[in-house]
């Protein structure tokens, strides 16, 4: 049975921080904040600019998604072992392709699973008046169980990115060893993993989004796409998202490092 202490992955991201930090800034500030800025500022959230984004904009989004993926994965790499910026956004570029072919795999699984319980609850009408302003009660009680069981399936697959940071292997190896190293420790992983989503909500939504948009409103007033308001507020708000991502990408190797019975002590990275 595999071991795990969370406080001790801790710990070691602590120190892989304060010792790498300026390598893990620089893929942070490549592939999180740049894409990120790019994105807030052709689109500028509505409750900022009170226009609604171009039809376009889940191409761009689907860009810095993948682009975020790649950076996960460097970051998780730097946390691994000793190695260069370089080497590590290479790495990430290699292996974000085989990462994103399983986690859509693992999202069209949990589909098969929660569509049918979706429909069960609320009925072909009432998943159908998601779409609108005005969903039915039946619809909402739906979206909660499918996000409850999602969370529940979540610590199962926590460890794909890590694994293709420190392993090599396509999709289904990806899968399938997420899941065996979740073995034992499930209910830590979902600790974990619960611990992190309300961090989220309070660092990247209050302090990431709320916080901002009301300095930006106040020094702006209303934000429009392509304005500085809009390249302030893209920044600020990547920076946040990307300073919490880059830290849990780094916890996630530490607690990988375990799991996987990777030998040695904290990495030192290369320059």
């Amino acid at each position: 049975m595999s071991k795990l202490s969370i406080s001790k992955a801790w710990e070691e991201t602590t120190h892989v921080v304060s010792h790498d930090g300026k390598l893990i800034t620089s893929v942070a500030l490549a592939l999180f904040v740049l894409p990120q800025s790019i994105s807030g500022a052709i689109a500028p959230p509505p409750t900022l600019s009170g226009a609604n984004p171009p039809s376009w904009m889940p191409l761009v989004m689907l860009a810095v998604g993948i682009l975020s993926i790649a950076g996960e994965i460097a970051i998780v790499r730097l946390a691994l072992g000793r190695t260069s910026v370089g080497e590590a956004i290479a790495h990430g570029a290699r292996r974000v392709v085989p990462t994103f072919a399983a986690l859509v795999l693992v999202v069209l699984a949990l589909g098969i699973v929660l569509i049918p319980v979706m429909v069960l609850i609320a009925g072909s009408g009432g998943l159908e008046s998601l779409a609108t302003s005005q969903p039915t009660p039946d619809a909402g009680k739906a979206v909660l169980v499918a996000l409850i069981m999602c969370l529940f399936a979540a610590p199962r697959f926590q460890m794909m990115i890590p694994t293709a940071a420190g392993e090599a292997g396509g999709p289904i190896h990806l899968i399938r060893r997420g899941w065996q190293l979740a073995d034992g420790v499930y209910w830590k992983l979902l600790g974990f993993l619960v611990l992190t989503l309300i961090s989220a909500i309070v660092v990247v939504l209050f302090v990431g989004q709320i916080m901002v948009g009301i300095v930006v409103r106040t020094m702006f007033g209303t934000v429009h796409p392509f304005s500085i308001g809009a390249l302030v507020a893209a920044l600020l708000t990547s920076a946040v998202s990307a300073a919490f991502a880059a830290t849990f990408s780094v916890i996630l190797g530490r607690i990988y490092t375990q799991l996987s019975g990777r030998k040695g002590s904290v990495p030192s990275s290369g320059t």
